[in-house]
C-alpha cells in the first residue's frame, strides 16, 4: 500500500512540475512578462482614439464649414431692387464656390466719390468657407463663365495680394447693366460688391 501511495504522490508532482513549467512558458505565472504587452496596447488604443477624435473633429469642421461667423450671421437678402437683382446672379456662383453665401450688409443711398464716381451700390456677403487670397482667380474665372464680362476699369484678371483680391466686371440683366467691383477681403472673411454708375471713365479704355 505504502508502495502505491508513494508512486502517487511521485506522479502528483511531476504533474505539478509540468503544470509549472507551462505556466510560466506561455506567461500565465509571470507578472512582468505581462506588461510590455499591456502597454504596447495601451498606447494603440491611445493612437486609435486620438484618430478617430481628429476624423470627429475634421468632420463636424466640414459640416460647419470653416468660416465660423457664418452660422450666426443673419442673412438679410438685400432691399433696393438692384441689389436683389445682382444678388440673383452672383449668390449661385458664390454657393457653387464656397458652398452657401448671406448678404450681411447693404449700403443705404448712392455716394458721390472725390473723382465724381457715384457708387451706387455696396452689399456684403459672408460665405460658408474660410477665404484666402488665392480664392480671387476661380471667383473671377466662374463669375466670367456665368455671363459677367470683362471690364478695363481694374483689368482683365484679378489682383491678388496678401488681404486678399479685387476684380472689375460687367453684368446685364433683364433690369440693367452694371459696372461691378468685387472685393475678396480675407481679413474680414467678406467679400464686397460694389455696383458704379455707368458711363465712367474707368470703364472704358483710354
Amino acid at each position: 500500500m505504502k508502495r502505491v501511495y508513494g508512486r502517487f504522490l511521485m506522479a502528483l508532482l511531476s504533474l505539478s512540475a509540468i503544470f509549472c513549467f507551462v505556466s510560466v512558458n506561455s506567461g500565465c505565472g509571470n507578472k512582468e512578462g505581462d506588461e510590455p504587452t499591456k502597454y504596447r496596447s495601451q498606447a494603440g488604443l491611445e493612437k486609435l482614439q486620438k484618430r478617430q477624435e481628429q476624423m470627429l473633429k475634421k468632420v463636424a469642421k466640414q459640416q460647419a464649414g470653416d468660416n465660423r461667423a457664418f452660422n450666426s450671421s443673419r442673412d438679410i437678402q438685400g432691399n433696393a431692387a438692384e441689389v436683389r437683382d445682382l444678388d440673383a446672379v452672383i449668390r449661385p456662383v458664390l454657393k457653387r464656390l464656397f458652398g452657401d453665401a448671406k448678404i450681411i450688409d447693404e449700403s443705404k443711398s448712392a455716394q458721390t466719390q472725390r473723382d465724381g464716381e457715384v457708387l451706387e451700390n455696396r452689399f456684403t456677403y459672408i460665405v460658408n468657407k474660410g477665404l484666402v487670397p488665392k480664392d480671387g482667380k476661380p471667383l473671377h474665372t466662374a463669375l466670367h463663365a456665368a455671363g459677367f464680362g470683362l471690364s478695363p476699369r481694374l483689368g482683365s484678371e484679378p489682383t491678388i495680394w496678401s488681404r486678399g483680391a479685387t476684380m472689375s466686371l460687367f453684368k446685364s440683366t433683364s433690369l440693367r447693366s452694371y459696372s461691378l467691383v468685387i472685393n475678396v477681403d480675407t481679413i474680414k472673411q467678406q467679400i464686397v460688391v460694389e455696383s458704379y454708375r455707368l458711363g465712367s471713365k474707368y470703364d472704358r479704355l483710354m
